[in-house]
């Protein structure tokens, strides 16, 4: 089946792809087609808004991490019973991992899934220089199909005009739309980026006015944006084989790693604990594990007969003082860990078992003490970007040698020991090599969010750890 398919990218960071691509989501789902969404790269942020729009989950594609193979079956996997699939892009259109290469990039991804790319442009003063921004863009890479541009931040009708009449006429590359600047919806920011969806409570309010966006208002001479338009360049993608019976980027050689027998793993998810990328939770699922969710925030005990424990990433420092009060769900982590059951913990998990968070203006609050030292927020990013790492030595999630990728994007220090790190990551951009993560036993913490198909082997044997454990509990 030969899924209609379209990529919305901007010319550069901060020009409206999010709300662009959210307001043509909230208006197909309003017109009652069911929408997939796709976010390019490694956020966790827009999915969670994309959720909120379609109703179901967002699934990172991420060329870097995941490879070719996987982004073309995760798209796959993903688009059986769509009417559309709506990708946003990342960065602009070309920017990605390297200045040399399209190499994690919104048009690499374009280009794997042979979907047509939709162009956002920022028009706040510009006009016919616009065209020329447009032309660039188009014969940089004549592989891609710049199918349309949806004009953002237009001051008024007349400005709209000029614009299109200028894109039109120059490039041959139709203006789908328009957002006036009054029309702006604005997504609550904080150090790590956007706020998330469940904790923004106005945004199911700015459901209708992104639908509204996209309607056309001729009292307001306004011509929203051309959700039909857009529907027909999705559907005349040409059928491409390379998307077509995709098999399983892991599977298709290691049909032994699926497990009969189900094991309980506790998923750590409220408003502290939200960053998973969707594919490592479907991936565990797939080996069998039965993910239970949990509020280390809000639950006074672990969800029973679990084997083991997920923490993802988060802002644990936002909700440090609620953390902190939920003693009983601390001491029950803590007691899970001592008696040796797997737990993997990434970011915003790893801050949550230190002894404490510091935070910037010295306070500190209390966590759960699996891991010594406190971590320190601080002014300044720390790490920030794709994180390739090398296991040093043997332990329950994988073995020595063994390579991963990942990303890393935290404002906060955390100094144990170097004896305790399992990670050596690669420097990237003129940054040094330097070791992190931490090792103890049947507990695993790092800064990095690591991507199971970029490292199948951290799934497979973090089940196996769990299902050991509970074997050995029962006995």
């Amino acid at each position: 089946m030969n899924i209609p398919r379209i990529v919305i990218a901007g010319t550069q960071s901060g020009v409206g792809k999010t709300t662009t691509s959210l307001a043509v989501m909230a208006g197909f789902k309003s017109m009652g087609y069911k929408v997939q969404a796709f976010k390019v790269g490694p956020d966790y942020i827009d999915p969670s808004y994309h959720e909120v729009v379609t109703g179901i989950p967002s699934h990172n594609l991420d060329a870097w991490m995941m490879g070719e193979q996987a982004v073309r079956w995760a798209f796959q996997e993903n688009t059986k019973e769509c009417d559309i699939a709506i990708i946003e892009g990342v960065m602009g259109l070309y920017d990605g991992a390297s200045g040399k290469s399209e190499e994690g990039s919104t048009a690499q991804i374009a280009k794997l899934l042979n979907a047509p790319v939709v162009l956002v442009l920022d028009a706040r003063s510009l006009a016919r220089s616009a065209a020329a921004m447009v032309l660039g863009y188009k014969s940089f890479d004549p592989e891609l199909k710049i199918a349309g541009v949806i004009l953002n931040r237009v001051a008024s009708p007349g400005h709209f005009e000029i614009l299109r009449e200028a894109i039109e006429s120059s490039t041959k590359v139709p203006v789908l739309g328009a957002i006036f600047r009054e029309q702006a919806i604005q997504i609550p920011e904080r150090h790590l980026g956007l706020k998330t969806a469940s904790e923004n409570e106005d945004f199911q309010s700015c459901l209708k006015v992104l639908i509204d966006i996209t309607r056309p208002n001729s009292s307001l001479n306004r011509p929203g944006i051309d959700l039909l338009k857009i529907l027909e360049i999705s559907r005349a993608v040409q059928a491409d084989q390379k998307l077509i019976n995709v098999p399983h980027p892991c599977f298709s050689q290691n049909s032994e790693w699926k497990f009969p027998k189900p094991v309980r793993i506790g998923i750590a998810k409220d408003r502290a604990f939200s960053f998973y990328y969707h594919a490592n939770l479907d991936f565990l699922k797939s080996l069998g594990a039965e993910l239970v969710a949990f509020s280390p925030l809000h639950d006074e005990c672990l969800p029973d007969a679990l084997a083991g424990i997920y923490f993802g990433g988060g802002f644990p420092e936002i909700h440090a003082e609620g953390l902190q009060a939920n003693e009983k769900m601390k001491a029950e982590v803590l007691s899970f860990i001592q008696n040796g059951f797997p737990v993997y913990a990434e970011c915003g998990g790893l801050m949550y078992l230190t002894e404490g968070i510091e935070q910037k203006d010295g306070q500190v609050f209390k966590m759960v003490g699996a891991l010594p030292g406190k971590v320190k927020m601080t002014e300044k990013l720390q790490n920030f970007g794709y994180a390739e790492a090398i296991i040093t030595k043997d332990c329950f999630l994988g073995e020595k040698g063994d390579r991963f990728r990942g990303h890393e994007f935290h404002y906060s220090q955390w100094n144990p020991e170097s004896s305790s790190a399992i990670h050596d990551v690669n420097g990237k951009r003129g940054n040094p090599n330097r070791m992190e993560g931490y090792l103890a036993d049947s507990l695993l913490a790092s800064y990095i969010h690591c991507h199971f198909l970029s490292y199948p082997k951290r799934a497979v044997a973090f089940v196996k750890a769990a299902q050991k454990a509970c074997s050995l509990s029962q006995k």
